[in-house]
């Protein structure tokens, strides 16, 4: 906005000055209102000038833009949990069962999550570990939701209040779908994609928005006559995963009632393409290898975390995202991805490993 406060006061001085040929004194009566004046009037132009950022989709913010996104039919997406299984074990077996309660609480070790708190996980439903028997496998859910709650293999094995005879507990494989809330970039980009495809009840742009509406999917691929005429198949995923059963019944069911007559749909996961990755960078001068490559890691998965469907793998793109790091002098690529990757409509690139190398 060109006009502040100062330039107001000063315009109005000028033109009082102008008209009686006086100069003002600060400390009169009439020196005393003009500030007064000029500080409402510079008020009420701020106030026109967010409420003219708020009119429209390309710049309005926060429950301004929710506002517009209501008028297409979207609603911000909330943060999600993450989900998977932990695996209760003994060193020998009793010769009696052990009840796991549900909500039965375990913590992920060298994972900590924002300002340095652990992270949480409980048990979704009671189990049993039957007499005779080491193992059981119990379905679990992270205690607070957002991406931070997506933790590798291995890496739960804390009992915060160990049910009496369980000696350990632990992840065989990853906890995914937890997705942190829909910032206003994220909105914003598909609301203004609404306006461009405009669902009519029969094209891959009403099949899309009905299922990216749907808390913790980040990406949907939409193809018709896959299976031959009258079919179209949908892919979804969660951001850098595959989205829970529940949420892939629910986009079916939700489809399956608005879909055309005699058109069979099919709701799927996409399939999952892992990829490695290796590194060797140079480091500036100042900087220590261990920071930098704690940043180069963190630089390279968000970029996979943010590919979609159907996205291709661009070695530049991950150039750039490493290049960005303070402390990257230079890098190369020396092992695993060598060369840009196409990905299948049906498939979305995930990152493996990434191994960081000093120069």
């Amino acid at each position: 906005m060109a006009d502040t406060y100062k330039s107001i006061l000063e315009r109005m001085k000028e033109k009082f000055s102008e008209l009686s040929g006086f100069q003002v004194n600060e400390t009169s009566d009439i020196g005393i209102r003009m500030r007064v004046l000029a500080g409402e009037i510079f008020s009420a132009l701020t106030n026109l000038e967010w409420l003219k950022r708020q009119i429209f989709p390309q710049t309005a913010e926060n429950f301004q833009l929710d506002l517009h996104a209501q008028q297409r039919g979207l609603t911000r997406k909330k943060s999600t949990k993450s989900t998977g299984t932990l695996k209760f074990t003994r060193t020998s077996p009793l010769d009696y069962d052990i009840i796991i309660p549900q909500n039965t609480t375990c913590i992920a070790h060298n994972c900590e999550g924002i300002f340095n708190q652990p992270l949480y996980f409980k048990t979704t439903q009671e189990a049993t570990l039957k007499a005779g028997q080491l193992e059981v496998s119990v379905s679990a859910e992270s205690q607070d939701s957002g991406a931070k709650m997506n933790t590798a293999p291995k890496t739960i094995t804390v009992m915060s209040d160990p049910p009496a005879g369980i000696s350990a507990v632990i992840n065989l494989k990853e906890f995914t779908g937890g997705t942190d809330a829909e910032d206003d970039s994220q909105l914003r980009a598909r609301l203004l994609q609404s306006y461009k495809n405009i669902p009519n009840g029969t094209n891959c742009a009403f099949y899309k928005n009905i299922a990216l509406k749907h808390e913790g999917i980040h990406s949907v691929s939409v193809l018709p006559r896959e299976r031959g005429r009258g079919t179209v198949d949908i892919y979804i995923a969660a951001q850098g995963s595959v989205p829970n059963p529940e949420i892939v019944q629910a986009i079916q069911k939700e489809i399956t009632d608005l879909r055309e007559i005699n058109v069979d749909v099919q709701v799927h996961t996409a399939t999952l393409l892992s990829l490695t990755l290796t590194v060797e960078i140079e480091i500036k001068p100042d900087y220590t290898f261990s920071e930098v490559k704690e940043a180069c890691e963190s630089a390279i998965k968000g970029y996979f975390y943010s590919l979609k469907i159907g996205e291709d793998v661009r070695l530049c793109a991950v150039g750039n995202v490493i290049f960005s790091v303070n402390g990257v002098h230079n890098y190369s690529f020396s092992g695993g991805l060598s060369h840009d990757k196409s990905i299948d409509k049906k498939q979305l690139a995930v990152l493996k490993s990434v191994s960081i190398i000093l120069k």
